[in-house]
């Protein structure tokens, strides 16, 4: 049954990008935001870097993304959502923010410097920019099932040979 439904060979294409990428730019309302605690006191250039990704909800975004990598494994993700479900629950437990979120702290913390981050945080604080970061989430999820449609055309046409990789490509 579950082969009628998840496509082998694009899950096995999703799952490759998924781990060759773990960087991802990807529907579940909520994602646990897993290890990212504010510290109140004196704080070092990391914990300042962890409190900046927490203020913008990256965590959240980022388990939202890897929604994409389930969309395009399955043929028909609208009448299987308890299924997609529990797949995206796996997806974060085994390649979600818990996994990645030191690479994103350190990229910070070498990126930018203490002022900097607390000046980020500042913005990051703003109603305003608040606002605009959870328009984005929104915008994200209301988007949802156009994006499954879209993005599973694309994996039929490639699989259908309807798109061709060019030769310098290809292995």
């Amino acid at each position: 049954m579950f082969e009628s439904i998840v496509k082998p060979s694009v899950l096995l294409l999703t799952l490759c990008i998924l781990l060759a990428s773990c960087a991802v730019d990807p529907q579940q309302e909520t994602s646990p935001e897993v290890g990212l605690e504010t510290v109140v006191t004196s704080q070092s250039k990391k914990e300042l870097a962890r409190e900046v990704l927490l203020e913008i909800g990256i965590a959240k975004r980022y388990n939202l993304y890897l929604s994409n990598s389930i969309d395009l494994g399955l043929a028909d993700t609208s009448s299987h959502a308890k299924l997609r479900e529990w797949l995206h629950e796996i997806m974060v437990r085994e390649a979600g923010w818990a996994k990645i979120e030191e690479q994103y702290v350190a990229r910070l913390e070498a990126d930018f410097s203490e002022s900097e981050l607390q000046e980020l945080l500042k913005l990051a604080k703003q109603p305003v920019m608040k606002k605009l970061l959870q328009n984005e989430i929104q915008s994200y999820s209301d988007s949802s099932k156009a994006r499954q449609k879209l993005l599973f055309q694309v994996w039929d046409d490639y699989s259908s040979g309807r798109i061709n990789p060019p030769k310098e490509v290809l292995p």
